[in-house]
């Protein structure tokens, strides 16, 4: 809803298909009433006359009752062009939208590895304060409590620089939803991970994807010019009235009533030789219908792999996700155990270390394993 209100790519999109929409409906006028009028004044010596100062004017309706078939196939041409413009606005719109869940999760990502980090932070206290415990009672040496406080110096850093990666995120993800730069956006705590996503088992229709739909389009509105074109040798019927008033140095008499002209009347028109600039212009389109039916084809086949694809790659995040799981669930165990070990002096600092480091790790690699499903089911949700 953001990304549709907010975002002027996507509402500036959906603007040009508005303004393809009013083109339609030409049909339906081509056959209303043209009326048109003019008038004026103007000084003039003609023939024998003095100068004289005149006015002059007229009123003409004309109705359009035939234009063999063509008013018809420009219709059909608008509509076809409608829907390519459509089928843009929602190319833009989707493009739009996924860069910004994309941005949204990996925002959520950052802040969650942020915490993780932090906790990290936390329990590596513990560690320097049990070291201190051990050196105290003479069990280790200064070094054990160095290790861990250059490695929280180390965290310190990386959540730092964690801190600057969200602000650069949120710049960017205002940006996609048409807010004020700065504005602080509300997250959930986790990257969501759904273990029976059905999005896996959604069907896909090629011909409703952007790009196919507008070359689609695009062959049917050549398609229908083609024919127009073909066309026009075709008559054309109007009928028409009017009223015209002249002056006399067109019309050579003095009584101003007498230079009025009143008329009712029908006109056919049949075209009968138009320089071959018809039949070009049809040969040009015919080959846009066919360029244009081609490239739907291919991107109906590209289109309905990179489906197929991207399903793949979401089966294939989710399983590393499961995988992680596990591995968090057996680094904590680990570290667990080596802590004790530790404390009974069967370990040493550089075995805490290593464990602490490996389970954060662990619990960072969920993470990120986790926004890479999201970020691939971004893109499965856009096709």
């Amino acid at each position: 809803r953001l990304v549709a209100e907010r975002n002027e790519n996507a509402s500036g999109a959906e603007s040009l298909a508005d303004s393809a929409r009013a083109r339609t409906g030409s049909l339906g006028r081509s056959f209303l009433p043209m009326v048109e009028a003019q008038g004026g004044g103007e000084r003039h010596q003609t023939g024998r006359y003095s100068y004289r100062s005149e006015p002059y004017g007229g009123v003409e309706v004309k109705v359009n009752l035939l234009r063999g078939g063509r008013d018809k196939l420009d219709e059909g041409a608008r509509e076809s062009q409608w829907r390519g413009a459509q089928a843009n606005a929602r190319k833009s719109y989707e493009s739009e939208l996924t860069q910004a869940r994309k941005a949204f999760w990996i925002l959520v990502s950052l802040r969650e590895t942020s915490a993780l980090l932090k906790e990290s932070l936390e329990e590596n206290e513990k560690h320097v304060q049990m070291a201190a415990r051990r050196i105290t009672r003479g069990l280790a040496a200064e070094t054990d409590r160095l290790e861990f406080q250059i490695y929280a110096s180390q965290l310190g850093e990386v959540v730092e620089s964690m801190g600057h990666e969200i602000l650069l995120v949120q710049l960017r993800l205002a940006a996609l939803l048409g807010a004020a730069p700065g504005t602080q956006f509300v997250t959930p705590a986790v990257v969501a991970h759904d273990h029976d996503d059905a999005l896996l088992a959604a069907g896909f229709d090629p011909a409703a994807h952007p790009d196919v739909a507008w070359a689609k389009a695009n062959a049917d509105a050549a398609e229908f010019q083609k024919g127009e074109a073909l066309r026009w040798w075709t008559p054309s019927l109007d009928i028409y009235g009017g009223y015209s008033l002249y002056t006399l140095r067109d019309r050579d008499y003095l009584d101003r009533d007498s230079r009025d002209d009143r008329m009712i009347g029908a006109r056919l028109s049949l075209p009968l030789f138009d320089g071959l600039r018809s039949r070009s212009d049809a040969k040009a389109f015919s080959a846009q219908v066919e360029g244009y039916r081609r490239q739907a084809s291919q991107r109906a086949r590209a289109t309905t792999a990179q489906v197929e694809i991207t399903k793949e790659d979401l089966k294939h995040e989710h399983e590393l996700v499961h995988r992680s799981e596990e591995r968090i669930a057996q680094g904590k165990r680990y570290l667990a155990l080596t802590l004790e070990e530790y404390g009974r002096g069967v370990k040493n600092s550089l075995d805490v270390l290593g464990a602490a480091q490996r389970f954060t790790t662990f619990a960072r690699q969920y993470a990120e394993r986790r926004r890479e499903y999201q970020t691939v089911r971004c893109d499965l949700l856009a096709l």
